[in-house]
């Protein structure tokens, strides 16, 4: 009888810790580096997906990394509007980032993608119904002087 009692209990603990081992990887996950990182995490890839088709045309660039996820992508980085927390990234042109670049806005949750396309001589174009200060905050994201000063685009 203590044998069995000693089994449950070290049967109980052993599944309690891997449940938090579990829990602490999730948390992690859910801090993604750059965007083709983001992108493994299941609600941001299906909000991508959905904000992706909305793209027309589609750069070839762009479809590009919509296939393979390769390609120069910024970090994820927080960022509050109106109050809500969003993390924002890009995706560019290999080779003209400064150019060509599609910004990204998610809201935390991951649920809701809003886009821009743009580049230093082009008006942005916005995708995914933003509001006027998610879009403004889109446009800032794709101006050079953004670029420079955030993070160097990391080629997976």
């Amino acid at each position: 009888m203590r044998k069995i009692v000693l089994i449950a209990a070290l049967a109980v603990c052993g599944a309690a810790s891997t449940g938090a081992a579990w829990a602490a990887g999730a948390a992690s996950a859910e801090e993604p580096g750059f965007l083709f990182d983001a992108l493994r995490n299941y609600r941001i890839h299906m909000s991508w997906e959905k904000l992706v088709k909305t793209v027309d045309p589609t750069p070839d660039w762009l479809l590009h990394f919509e296939r393979d996820y390769q390609g120069a992508a910024g970090e994820m980085t927080p960022i509050t509007i109106d109050g809500k927390a969003y993390k924002i990234s890009y995706v560019c042109k290999p080779d003209d980032c400064l150019g060509h670049k599609f910004a990204v806005l998610f809201d935390a949750g991951g649920v809701r993608a809003y886009g821009a396309l743009g580049g230093k001589d082009e008006p942005p174009a916005f995708f995914g119904a933003p509001s006027a200060a998610e879009q403004d905050a889109l446009a800032k994201a794709l101006q050079p002087a953004a670029a420079a000063q955030s993070t160097t685009p990391k080629s997976q």
